[in-house]
């Protein structure tokens, strides 16, 4: 893979973000009908960093699809263009920021890149690969050039044609020693009617030296105010941003965020934690519109 560097006065691009209860109506995470999206409007997606975005007049603000003669998604045009957090800017859709999508064997080779615009010619190097069974998402290993750790693994793990549970790992090493850390983010779904009403994942880590693992955050997403339209973006789990609204029978207009950190009396890890008040990090909610068939107008905004 060529390595790319990207210098654009310190702007930097970001292209993002097991139990169940006894429901059974969840469709296969990656659905085999017919329907393929076109496009949709950026406003909808969930980028990571509680990132706010603007959306300007001179753009329609829409990501939109390729597929190929297989009616496999080849190309999603639409990404983030991000200033420096200090600058309160926030992030901006541009379509010259894109990912090539390649499909071998039961893999998915995911890339994202960029047409060259306004002194902006590359994209830190980055990759992703996902492995597929029985048409379901099982395996994601993505690198990241400008992220610390750079690569994480993530697996998944379903039961009645359902996602209950994921699990991302990745290590790093603590610059000028032999200290490394395993870390864990281990995340168990629940489901109401088919569509997800919660995420609760548990943050921690596993040093090398020690026989401990050392518990640091409790954090759940949830998910309400569904309506009774069918799903759109349900063929868009490979897509981070996209990930949360694939997975429902429904769609979601409101997502909050908490949190609770767990505290080990005197730092002493391998005494039994307490854990916080729970914290409210974040909440967003969105006004649909219906088209005359009852249809949501994804596309608008």
């Amino acid at each position: 893979m060529t390595k790319n560097k990207l210098l654009f006065f310190g702007i930097i691009l970001i292209f993002n973000l097991s139990c169940s209860n006894d429901d059974s109506e969840m469709e296969e995470i990656i659905t085999t009908d017919n329907f393929n999206i076109e496009n949709y409007h950026g406003i909808y997606a969930q980028y990571a960093f509680n990132l706010s975005l603007n959306f300007p007049d001179y753009g329609d603000n829409l990501i939109k699809f390729e597929y190929d003669n297989q009616n496999r998604i080849i190309k999603r045009i639409g990404n983030v263009l991000v200033a420096n957090p200090a600058s309160g800017i926030g992030g901006v859709l541009h379509d010259s920021l894109y990912s090539d999508l390649v499909y071998l064997d039961n893999k998915i080779y995911i890339e994202k890149k960029i047409a060259p615009f306004g002194g902006l010619s590359a994209v830190p190097e980055n990759g992703t690969t996902i492995t597929l069974n029985n048409n379901r998402m099982i395996q994601k290993i993505t690198y990241e050039e400008y992220n610390d750790p750079q690569i994480d693994t993530t697996s998944y793990t379903y039961a009645n044609d359902k996602l209950i549970s994921y699990i991302k790992t990745s290590n790093n090493t603590t610059q000028g020693s032999n200290w490394e850390f395993r870390n864990f983010e281990e995340s168990n779904l629940y489901y109401t009617n088919g569509n997800l009403d919660s995420i609760v994942t548990i943050h921690s880590y596993k040093p090398n030296f020690t026989e401990y693992t050392v518990l640091q955050k409790k954090e759940t997403k949830i998910f309400s105010g569904y309506d009774n339209v069918q799903n759109p973006f349900r063929k868009l789990q490979v897509f981070k941003e996209t990930f949360n609204r694939s997975l429902s029978k429904n769609n979601f207009t409101e997502y909050k965020k908490t949190s609770n950190y767990y505290n080990y009396p005197n730092n002493d890890f391998y005494q039994t934690p307490t854990i916080s008040e729970t914290y409210n990090d974040n909440f967003q909610d969105w006004n649909f519109a219906y088209d005359e068939n009852g249809e949501w107008i994804y596309n608008e905004f």
